[in-house]
């Protein structure tokens, strides 16, 4: 015998000690009033999360420029690679021609500098949006809870 979700009767004993059984009305399913359990962070998980986020966004800072100097140093390699091809099919004057009138490696180091500066300051801006997203996640976890 233990705790039942039944109200009292007037058939049961009078020497009963269970009370009418309201309060364990509830027993075992979810209460709508009941307030939910909030996630807590602490706050050196915050500034390790930041730490780490900066850490990375610093480290992809320092690659940009050798990524974009091997790629502007490619250039020229690539064209006489495909000039190279192009010999093979009978078409190497012409497009050897072409690639002189072209100036392909003074396009692309005038392309270069253009490319640094978007990628920069996109690194800025996502470094920027991953922080606040780290620093609102408490935030939004107290709202997500009581939806």
């Amino acid at each position: 015998m233990g705790h039942h979700l039944f109200r009292r009767t007037k058939y049961r004993r009078s020497s009963d000690r269970y009370d009418d059984g309201a309060q364990y009305e509830n027993y075992g399913r979810y209460d709508d009033n009941a307030p939910a359990r909030i996630p807590r962070i602490p706050g050196a998980v915050l500034i390790g999360g930041i730490v780490i986020w900066s850490l990375l966004a610093l480290g992809v800072w320092a690659l940009v420029d050798p990524l974009l100097a091997w790629a502007a140093g490619m250039a020229g390699p690539a064209t006489d690679l495909g000039v190279g091809f192009a010999r093979w099919f009978g078409l190497g004057n012409e497009v050897s021609a072409l690639r002189d009138a072209a100036n392909v490696d003074g396009l692309v180091g005038w392309a270069v500098g253009p490319v640094h500066l978007l990628a920069k300051g996109g690194l800025i801006l996502v470094w920027l949006a991953g922080s606040a997203a780290l620093i609102a996640l408490p935030i939004i976890l107290r709202r997500r809870s009581r939806w």
